[in-house]
């Protein structure tokens, strides 16, 4: 059996971090999902854990206030080298603009690009389970 993996949630919307996150459950893939409505709090959060934290899958909006998925990303590019290496991000759009798709593919601290809605069996292809 797969040893259960550890996810944040960043989207604004509190629909979708409720759907996601029952989602994640049920697919026997997490037990527990941390969700954040603020890119902001979230890195917050993420700094406060420093070397506490296990490894982490972020699913993150792209398209937010206040702070969006890229600029999440610029500060994310600042944490502490062994804080980042726990971490691997997959960015949740439905953008059809080819520019967001290209500096999506183009971030190293990005996995990939996952459409949404979240489908959680391409999840599992994506993460390799």
């Amino acid at each position: 059996m797969e040893p259960l993996l550890n996810f944040f949630l960043i989207d604004d919307s509190s629909f979708d971090l409720f759907i996601y996150e029952k989602l994640l459950i049920k697919s026997g893939i997490t037990h527990s999902v941390k969700t954040f409505n603020s890119a902001r709090d979230a890195l917050k959060h993420l700094t406060t854990q420093g070397d506490g934290l296990p490894e982490t899958i972020i699913l993150l909006d792209l398209q937010m206030p206040d702070m969006n998925g890229f600029e999440f990303i610029d500060e994310f590019d600042h944490l502490p080298e062994p804080l980042r290496q726990k971490v691997r991000i997959f960015m949740l759009s439905s953008t059809i603009d080819t520019r967001d798709i290209e500096k999506a593919k183009a971030s190293p601290h990005i996995i990939d690009l996952l459409p949404k809605p979240l489908e959680i069996p391409f999840l599992k292809k994506k993460l390799g389970l």
